[in-house]
């Protein structure tokens, strides 16, 4: 019994750190400093370094796509995802170019982001609401996503959300 215990932990360990020289499982990876899964990291032919990061909440999706140049890091893109009750559909996205990557400008552009969303649809459905709550709205939702997952009471639709990040 030990050893199958044994063997089990070793497999599951060596598929997220495996030893030099083996690769690893293409796995989400959680970081904590930036409450997102990185995942699609790779390099380019001129040494520049890419990745995806991922957060969410129990409604939307914020991917941002940034890259490494040198000794800086900028934001190519963010993407907000909405839940349509089966899938991911994008609502927004924005490329930039050679825009520095700060927590702050991605917090400020997705809310931004998240409350043109909602003015949209309030337009179709020839409603309004106050700007302010609007605002309000959009800022909870995203701070939402900048809950850390290693919490205890993290609550997401995380089975549905793996799916989509792996992609």
């Amino acid at each position: 019994m030990a050893s199958l215990t044994k063997a089990i932990n070793k497999d599951l360990f060596d598929k997220f750190l495996p030893t030099f020289g083996n690769t690893r499982a293409h796995i989400p990876m959680w970081n904590e400093g930036q409450k997102m899964f990185i995942c699609d990291e790779y390099e380019s032919g001129y040494g520049h370094r890419y990745y995806k990061g991922v957060r969410f909440c129990e409604r939307i999706v914020i991917v941002e796509k940034v890259g490494l140049y040198h000794n800086c890091t900028y934001i190519d893109s963010i993407e907000v995802y909405a839940f349509n009750g089966t899938r991911l559909e994008l609502v927004q996205k924005r490329d930039y170019d050679k825009i520095f990557r700060s927590e702050t400008f991605i917090r400020q552009e997705s809310e931004t982001m998240v409350r043109n969303f909602f003015e949209g649809i309030l337009k179709t459905q020839r409603s309004s609401m106050p700007k302010e709550q609007l605002e309000e709205q959009a800022k909870n939702i995203v701070n939402g996503c900048y809950k850390s997952f290693l919490d205890s009471d993290f609550n997401t639709r995380l089975t549905q959300i793996l799916p989509a990040i792996e992609q």
